[in-house]
Parts: structure tokens; sequence; C-alpha cells
């Protein structure tokens, strides 16, 4: 036993050094080869009622979560998925223009309100205006057509509806539903990962990736990267094979199968002739093989599913803790990326709400995938004409309207505020039906499972009371809901969310706003007593809303580390909390906590951030959540946010105007760094900073944007046509 974990330890010490100079995600990994790269598409060519999407993908992640997760479970309702809806465009021709279509089911098509013969999927439109409606029914699939005219794709001005009444604007995307593949056929790569290393654990001999093992011999293979694919191998041999998969060498090493997040894999009985393998696929990073008569193997290798992106965004700097920190972000919220931004892909491999909206807020500059941020933004929104029975935590829709507007934010989109208008209406409109006479919300609705701020509560508030962040969150909705009224052009709706945003933060600070202290207490419990402890939940949300007194930040940020498990416990919030860190220009604090926790966890060999974790909890605890001793899903995107932000937001200083979205603001940190590169994506284009120490700082703009650079002394210089600029 004793040989056995000084193996193991031995073991992590190889993987921990070797990732002190490793890519953290495989896709910039020279060791890894592309087996299969998507055909991209300049623009959409499936067209589909906004959220629809989502609702069907949502669907296939549930099912393939059932098929391979063992404790899955999702509170509340979600928006459900159709299988009729109606597409309309009006179209003026010059002459007899063919129409032809694909879609994903059967197709009724009517021109100018007559039924149309159509023969192989065509019609022929007369002469001048016309106006075309195909109607597409479904049996179990995302209903969505794609139609050229005179043989070009048409994916723009369609309408959508699903009763044939109500319309909308068609969502597209150059990403589903382009390069030959149905909306439902995801753009996913496929890779080969090599083991990065073999430890002969037990009576077995390791040469390269040839691998003997004797009579009742195991190896342990590390992957490095953690992802969800396929293992497989060649045996030759007899007796049976045993395969364990895990996040951990602690859980790939135990045999008890009645604790495993994942479906165990039934041994494989050999016939002594050579066997090619391939296991189901699996949330893999390490793989144990096991063989109770003796057999050879070779070679092993992990074929993984991985989202093909771009990486729009990069960093380096001369302190090789903070690159590390960045790739192993930027990886954690990659692996996380199917669709949607994803929770632990080994627990659930689902989308929640809360971390779906917050990874948007590094995806949208890493990556930009814009509709793999809208189906995450949709599924924070509730389903159509939401009840109190829909509610399954209170605070989760309450990201969505923050999600949406950080998209707006981001790529100045309009059309996509437009087109999910109807559900984000019908969302505030419910929230004021919880209200009670103080304008606050409390747990007691619905089929609760009372507030999830995140998992660092140990200082409250209490999740069935009435939590102050929550009506802070509320209060940042109805502004939120007022902006967006204003640019639908509906000055009366505007006008009674801004009275309501502002009868709500006078209840606010009345409440729940300690003078002496200058911080917001926790709330109410639910006995309905004062809750007068301090966290940091409602202090960073009230720092993003904009009622955190700015006089008071000294104060807040100096008193936070000090109170009780601040460090101790790191949950999937923190990107929140970072991006209120910068906007309070404390870098320097945001780092050390970076450094403290997020280092710490790289120290120990991991190569992803998980949900939960605390740097003080000994080597098993900390693999501990959900009272399951591997419930910790060792890769989370919502974790992958913090350094991501503590860069873009924090080190480069960015920050962007909520009235003039092409008006940024760079402040730069370095803190005690010699230099750093930056570039990322804003919606003109590219910033590309090159940051020294020394002072020689060079910035490079793109065209349509005016950037205010802020020295550390507070110089102000204004650049507002495109190029490269020398401060």
């Amino acid at each position: 036993m004793k040989t056995t974990i000084l193996t193991i330890c031995l073991l992590l010490a190889v993987f921990s050094f070797r990732a002190q100079a490793q890519e953290y995600d495989p896709l910039l990994d020279p060791s890894v080869t592309v087996l299969k790269k998507p055909v991209k598409a300049e623009k959409g060519e499936y067209v589909w009622y906004p959220g629809q999407l989502s609702a069907h993908l949502q669907q296939k992640r549930m099912k393939e979560s059932a098929e391979r997760c063992v404790n899955v479970g999702y509170p509340g309702k979600f928006y459900a998925p159709v299988f009729n809806t109606w597409f309309r465009k009006e179209m003026n021709v010059l002459s007899k223009t063919v129409v032809q279509w694909e879609s994903t089911g059967v197709v009724k098509a009517t021109v100018n309100g007559k039924e149309a013969v159509n023969s192989n999927n065509s019609i022929q439109l007369p002469k001048g205006k016309s106006t075309l409606l195909l109607e597409v029914a479904t049996e179990n699939d995302l209903p969505s057509v794609k139609v050229s005219v005179d043989g070009k794709v048409v994916c723009e001005g369609w309408s959508a509806s699903l009763d044939g009444i109500n319309w909308n604007l068609a969502e597209t995307s150059p990403v589903f539903g382009t390069g030959g593949r149905m909306p439902l056929e995801e753009p996913e790569m496929q890779i080969d990962i090599q083991p990065a290393n073999i430890q002969p654990i037990r009576n077995a001999t390791v040469n390269g990736n040839d691998i003997i093992l004797h009579k009742n011999g195991y190896v342990l293979i590390d992957f490095f990267h953690l992802e969800v694919g396929t293992v497989s191998f060649t045996a030759k041999g007899n007796g049976q094979i045993t395969v364990y998969i895990g996040e951990s060498p602690e859980e790939t090493l135990c045999e008890d199968t009645k604790v495993f997040e994942q479906k165990p894999i039934e041994p494989f009985t050999l016939t002594g002739k050579q066997q090619d393998i391939v296991l189901p696929e699996r949330a893999v990073r390490y793989v144990k093989i096991f063989s109770d008569e003796g057999c050879e193997l070779s070679p092993v290798k992990f074929t993984a599913k991985v989202w093909d992106i771009d990486f729009l965004m990069s960093f380096e700097c001369n302190d090789e803790r903070i690159n590390n920190i960045w790739k192993a972000s930027v990886a954690s919220l990659h692996t996380s990326t199917h669709g949607f931004y994803l929770d632990g892909i080994k627990r659930d491999y689902l989308p929640w709400s809360m971390d779906a909206v917050l990874s948007t807020f590094g995806g949208d500059y890493v990556f930009g995938d814009e509709q793999v941020s809208r189906n995450s933004l949709s599924v924070a929104l509730m389903p159509f004409n939401p009840t109190k029975d829909d509610l399954g935590i209170p605070d989760y829709p309450l990201h969505a309207l923050i999600g949406f507007n950080q998209h707006y934010k981001r790529y100045g989109d309009f059309n996509t505020i437009l087109s999910y208008r109807d559900r984000m209406e019908q969302l505030l409109q419910f929230y004021e039906t919880l209200q009670d006479e103080r304008g606050f919300i409390s747990a007691n609705v619905g089929v609760s499972w009372g507030f999830v701020p995140g998992w660092a509560t140990r200082r409250g508030p209490d999740k069935k009371g009435t939590p102050a962040y929550a009506q802070i969150m509320l209060y940042y909705n109805y502004k939120i809901g007022a902006d967006f009224c204003e640019k639908w052009d509906d000055k009366k709706s505007a006008n009674h969310y801004r009275q309501k945003a502002e009868l709500l933060r006078k209840s606010i600070m009345q409440h729940f706003w300690d003078n002496e202290q200058g911080l917001f207490i926790n709330g109410y419990t639910k006995a309905g007593e004062l809750d007068k402890v301090i966290s940091h939940h409602a202090q960073y949300w009230a720092i993003l809303a904009g009622i955190f007194p700015e006089d008071r930040y000294d104060n807040l940020l100096v008193t936070l580390p000090t109170i009780p498990y601040y460090k101790d416990y790191v949950s999937f919030e923190k990107g929140y909390e970072f991006i209120a860190y910068s906007k309070a220009r404390k870098v320097g604090q945001m780092w050390n906590l970076l450094f403290t926790v997020f280092g710490d966890w790289l120290n120990q060999g991991h190569t992803r951030f998980p949900e939960n974790f605390s740097y003080r909890r000994t080597k098993n605890e900390q693999l501990v959540f959900y009272s399951r001793p591997y419930g910790l899903s060792l890769c989370h995107g919502a974790n992958g946010v913090p350094g991501i932000v503590a860069v873009l937001n924090g080190i480069a200083g960015f920050s962007q105007s909520n009235t003039k979205l092409n008006h940024y603001t760079l402040q730069p940190d370095m803190m005690d760094l010699q230099w750093a590169n930056i570039e990322f994506p804003v919606k003109e284009g590219k910033i590309k900073l090159k940051l020294s120490k020394t002072g020689g700082n060079q910035i490079e703009i793109p065209k349509g944007c005016k950037v205010d650079f802020i020295d550390k002394n507070g110089n102000k210089t204004t650049l507002t046509k495109k190029g490269i600029y020398n401060l």
C-alpha cells in the first residue's frame, strides 16, 4: 500500500512538472493531432425560431447526460422545444424565379396566401412582389429550413412564428446548420491525444506506448487534457480487461463503482487474438487498465471531441504563473463548450443558467461564438408565460438579462435583443408578481431550491431567506430592462422599469446597507430575522449594478479578503466578483487570490479549474462534492472566467461605455510585471496592447471606435482613428 501511495505521489510530481511548459488547451498543443475539422461558413444558412435551437439542443444534452452520467438533476422548467414553425419572407423578383429549400421536416409552401404545389422541394415565384410562407413540421427535430433563390442561399429577412399569428425575427448562425450539416449536427472537431505519461503501478511493463500487463497487473495513464471522447487500443491476451476512467488518479484507481460519477465500463473478454477495443464515450483524463491473466496493449490513444473555435484573444507576460493561470482558464472554458457553456462535463454535461451566462463574459472575448452564447442565454430565460411552478432557483433567471446586456455590448447586435424581447418582457413581468411590499423577492415561491449565489456560502446568506444580493440583481434587471425598452422604442415601459428600479434601490439601501461598516449585510433569514453577517455576494453585485458607493471601494476591498473562509472556498461566482474587482481597479488584490487558490490548484497537477475548491483542504477532501467522494467535476467552464477577466478587465483595464458602445477605456495595471502583450476583440475589430514597465506602451485600435488610454499616473490620452500609437 505504501509503495502504491509513493508511486502516485511521484506520478503527480511528474505530471505537475510537465504542466509548467505545457499548453493547456489541446488545440494549442503541438502533440495533439486534428483528425476532423468541420467546414465553416461566412454566414448562416438554415433559419429557426429564436431560442428553439437552444431548446432542442438542451434536450440532446440531457439525453447524452442520462446515457453517461449517474447523478443528474435539474431544478425548474425551461423553454420547451416545439415541432412546428412558420417562416415568412417578402420577396420582390424581376422575373419568374425558382425557390428551393432543404428542411429538417415536412414543408408546406404558400405564396400570397395560396398553397403552392411544389416539386422536389421547389416552387416558382411570379414576377414582382410575393409573400412566401413555409410551414415546417418535424417529428423529433428542430423545425428549420434553408432556402435558395436561383441557387443562392438567402437567410436574411426571414420572420418566424410558432403559431402562424405572432411573428419574430428568425435566428441563424454561421456555426450551426452550415457546411453541409443540419442545425443539430454539431460542428465539433475530432482530435487524437496521446498519453502524456503511462505509469506501471502493478505487475506491468511500459515501453513507450507499448504496455505488457502480467497477471493482475495494471497501469495508470494520464492524457493531461481533460475532455470528452473515446479511448481505444489493441489488445492481445487472455482473460478479462477491466478499464476505469476518472478525472483524478484517486478516482481512477478506485474500484468501487457505486461512487462513480459516470457509468462504469463493462469488462472486455479477450480471445487470445489481437482485438481492437474502443471504450464508450466518457469524460477522461486518467485511465486505469487492469488485466486478470495478462495481455499486450498497443497503442492507447484518446480521441476527443472539442468545439471548433477561433482564439480571438491572446495573452502573454513575463510571469509564468500568470501565463499558466491564463492558459488553464481558457482551456477550462473551451473544454466546457459543447453547444452551450456547460457545467461539469463529467458530472452532468448540462447547461445551468448562472454558469452558462457567466461563461459568456469570458467566452465572448476569447472565442466569440455568438450562437453558443445565445444558446446559453436562452437557457437562463424562463418558458413562455412563466409561473411560480416553473421556478427552481429564484435568482437564476435574473442572470439572463445581465447576459443579454453583455452580449449587446460585445457584438452590437440589436436583432438578438429584439428577437428575444417577448421572453425578456415576460420575465420582467413575472418578477414583478413575486415582489413583496418592500419590493423584495423571497425563496417561498414555486418548487424553489432556494437562492444559490454559488457554493462559497459558509457566511451565508440563508438560501431560503431574502438575500440582499438577489434584490440587487433584480434592481440591475430593471435597469437593463428599461434600457432595452428604450431601444425597442417603448418609452412607457422604459419609464415603468426605471421607476421600479429606483424604488427598489431605495429599499435595498434602507434595509441592507450598513453605513458604519460601509458594506451590505446578507439580508433576512427564512424566519424573517435580519442577518447582519458580511459575505461577498451582495458586495460584488452592488458594484456591478452601480449602487455600491464608490467612495467606500477602498474599505470594501480591504475588508473582503479578511472575512472568514474568503480564500478557503472558491466557487463559480468568482468571475462576477473579479469583474467587480476590476471595475474598482483593485487588480493586485484580485491576482493575489488567483495566485493563492487557482495557482495552487495548478501546482497540484490539475489542468482545469473545478466548480468549488479549497486549497486548505486535504487531498481527498478536495475531490468531495455533493457529499460524494468524486462529485467535484474537475472541469467547470465558469471557473475559467476569473483568470480571463483578471487579464482583460484587470491587467489590460478594459471597460466599455454603457451608453456609447464604441467608446472603450484601457487603464492597464501591470502590478510587478515587466511586460505584457494582450490582444482581444471588440465589435469593430481587435485592440492590441504591448505594455512595458519602462513606459514604452504600444496600442493598436481598429476603425470606428474611440479609446481612452489612462496611464498609471491617471493621465488620459484619447484615440479616435485607426492606427498604432506609442504612448
